[in-house]
């Protein structure tokens, strides 16, 4: 149970980061400076251009694990909810867990 409500805190820390204003402006200069380096890079330049694409789908990966830890953490909430509604004895959830 321990572990299902700290994924629901790492969720509801997420949602805070993903919602702020600052975050999201560093986000969009990020994405926004990558953007023009790329464009700005010399045809020639095959491994600057390498870098600059992995650096925009590290931007990308960094918002998707965010996701990813909301939508654990929701999943998390369900289970948590779901065992309150059940309301079984110790005995029976470990017998439930065995088999």
């Amino acid at each position: 149970m321990n572990e299902q409500l700290d994924r629901v805190q790492q969720a509801e820390h997420a949602i805070e980061v993903l919602e702020n204003t600052a975050y999201k402006a560093a986000m969009k200069s990020l994405r926004d400076q990558i953007h023009v380096q790329w464009k700005a890079s010399k045809i020639q330049d095959a491994e600057g251009q390498r870098l600059l694409l992995q650096f925009a789908r590290l931007a990308d990966d960094f918002e998707v694990i965010l996701s990813g830890m909301i939508e654990g953490g929701k999943f998390a909430q369900h289970q948590i909810d779901l065992a309150k509604h059940r309301n079984e004895s110790g005995a029976r959830k470990l017998l439930r867990k065995v088999f």
